[in-house]
């Protein structure tokens, strides 16, 4: 669905025009732009909850760079280290199914194919030129 779509949506079920209803739908966004610009959380009811979160400076290397130095280390996310995130979305299909959480299995060990550390013997007949 787009803005136009839920603007005549609006329209339709409260019976007022749809310049009314834009204006309503571009307000409620503003507000909800102002608060998480404050990093407050908004709460959208059954649909869950937008949160400010911070992400962290991502790190890549980038090759084939001309110079000196072929690679190079650079920090990635910058222009924006925060971001929205929704949380705690309830299930809104027709037909909704319980969320089933299994316990973490232990990992298994792995065993390595090979040791690192060996000797090797010679036979003492091999030993003689």
């Amino acid at each position: 669905m787009n803005k136009g779509q839920l603007i005549a949506t609006i329209a339709s079920k409260t019976g007022q025009s749809s310049y009314k209803a834009e204006k309503a739908l571009e307000t409620i966004l503003e507000g909800i732009k102002h608060a998480l610009g404050h990093g407050r959380d908004v709460d959208l009811g059954k649909l869950g909850r937008l949160v400010v979160v911070k992400r962290g400076q991502k790190r890549v290397i980038r090759r084939n760079l001309k110079g000196r130095y072929p690679a190079s280390v650079v920090e990635l996310h910058r222009r924006h280290p925060r971001s929205v995130r929704l949380v705690g979305g309830k299930d809104m299909s027709e037909n909704p199914q319980p969320v089933v959480v299994h316990p973490k299995e232990p990992e298994q060990q792995t065993i390595p194919a090979r040791s690192t550390h060996f000797r090797v013997t010679i036979p003492s007949w091999r030993r003689r030129f």
